[in-house]
């Protein structure tokens, strides 16, 4: 498993009423300076204490077929897939998480055991002055969200909003867990008729 060296992710969040300008209609290529990508990701069982300290004592390999947490399936600009796997827990500004890449075969292995609990989404990823910010729309709920990491939690709590990005923004959601991707899935899933909920959110 991979992911930041103290298995921890520290990101802000925020709910749009609108995408920016800045993203409509652009294109992903270098000369803009934003990717563009098609994703699909679902959730599986809720991740343990056991679970991530197994992934570090035994680190899965890619073909293995993840068991709990979260796996997504990034279609580039190229047209080339990238699949991962991600176990997750916390929320807030501070989580733990360890990901990994997986094989295509991998992903489509433990897919089924989504059912219910997925979401796809187109992702702007923009750089600037040293961040990546990441803006979603969501297909269903109907939500856009953008987020960006940090090295630590003050160097995260400095951030401050680009121009481009500030206009379109209603409130700031980092707190709040009903913005988690892992229950906008949960949202979805009974939205399209599936009432299964037996199993708790696997991070996001």
């Amino acid at each position: 498993m991979s992911g930041r060296a103290d298995g921890l992710e520290i990101e802000r969040k925020w709910l749009l009423h609108r995408l920016p300008d800045l993203v409509v209609g652009c294109s992903s290529t270098p000369e803009s300076g934003i990717e563009i990508l098609e994703i699909r990701q679902g959730y599986l069982s809720a991740a343990t204490d056991a679970d991530f300290q197994r992934a570090i004592d035994h680190p899965p390999d890619p073909d293995d077929p993840p068991r709990v947490g979260r796996i997504r399936a990034n279609r580039m600009a190229d047209g080339t897939t990238r699949f991962e796997h991600a176990l997750k827990s916390g929320a807030g500004l501070v989580r733990r998480e360890l990901d990994r890449p997986i094989t295509a075969r991998a992903f489509e292995a433990s897919w089924p055991g989504t059912s219910g609990r997925r979401i796809e989404k187109t992702r702007w990823r923009i750089r600037e002055a040293g961040l990546v910010w990441e803006v979603d729309r969501l297909q269903a709920p109907a939500v856009i969200l953008a987020e960006v990491e940090a090295a630590d939690r003050a160097t995260a709590l400095a951030i401050e909003p680009p121009e481009w990005l500030a206009g379109c923004i209603e409130r700031e959601v980092t707190s709040e867990s009903a913005f988690s991707n892992a229950e906008l899935a949960f949202q979805q899933g009974l939205i399209g008729g599936d009432s299964d909920r037996t199993v708790g959110p696997a991070g996001d």
